[in-house]
């Protein structure tokens, strides 16, 4: 059952990060944040509107970025560079909610079957779970705060390897960029770990709080 306790090791992190990240892509995360940072002065473009169409974009409610930058305006916001980023990012996150459902799947199933052949194993395995969260957590927390810029050039280099023109790398003047600056994302970095942090300290309180008295009084009869 070894394998399965990996399972559950890799997938309970990943589905709590893209639960996190699905949470940040909404509307209510876009207007919490309208207005608290600096590059939001220079907008001239409806930060509401436009924001609800990006979120609108990445959650399949539409396949239009050629919006304007109102609702009575025709004119493209985004330049071909901007567009072509969008895509990719639409590819990426995608991609990483399928691996989180496949992974939710996975890891009930493994759950169930450790459950009906260990209870004790499946204790051990969600005890021991926080160890590489917290790693993790740590790593990548410390990185964050001292050095947001190159973990964030880590991150698209990672992520869209495949972007051979490097079209993640937009200018100041792209309306992408003034509307989600690096200050943005170090902010939603944050509530991402935070996130990670209490969902894998839940878990491990539901699994010492519920299953583990379970077992002791299973060991006494």
């Amino acid at each position: 059952m070894k394998f399965l306790r990996v399972l559950v090791w890799f997938f309970v992190p990943v589905i709590l990060v893209v639960i996190a990240a699905s949470l940040l892509t909404s509307t209510a995360y876009m207007r919490l944040s309208e207005g608290r940072y600096a590059s939001h002065e220079d907008i001239e473009f409806d930060h509401t509107y436009v924001s609800r169409q990006l979120i609108h974009y990445l959650n399949y409610r539409h396949d239009d970025l050629t919006f304007g930058a109102s609702t009575d305006d025709e004119d493209p916001l985004l330049r071909e560079r901007e567009i072509v980023h969008m895509e990719d990012v639409r590819t990426v996150y995608t991609a990483l909610r399928i691996l989180a459902g496949v992974g939710l799947a996975l890891t009930i199933l493994s759950a169930l079957v450790m459950w009906r052949k260990s209870k004790d194993y499946f204790y051990q395995t969600f005890r021991d779970l926080f160890y590489f969260p917290t790693f993790f957590i740590v790593f990548i927390g410390g990185w964050l705060l001292i050095d947001f810029g190159s973990l964030f050039v880590v991150f698209h280099e990672f992520f869209f390897f495949f972007d051979e023109e490097r079209k993640w790398q937009l200018t100041p003047d792209d309306a992408l960029i003034q509307l989600l600056p690096q200050a943005f994302w170090m902010v939603s970095g944050i509530i991402i770990l935070v996130f990670l942090a209490s969902g894998i300290a839940v878990i491990w309180w539901l699994n010492r709080r519920f299953v583990k008295p379970r077992i002791q009084k299973g060991g006494q009869q």
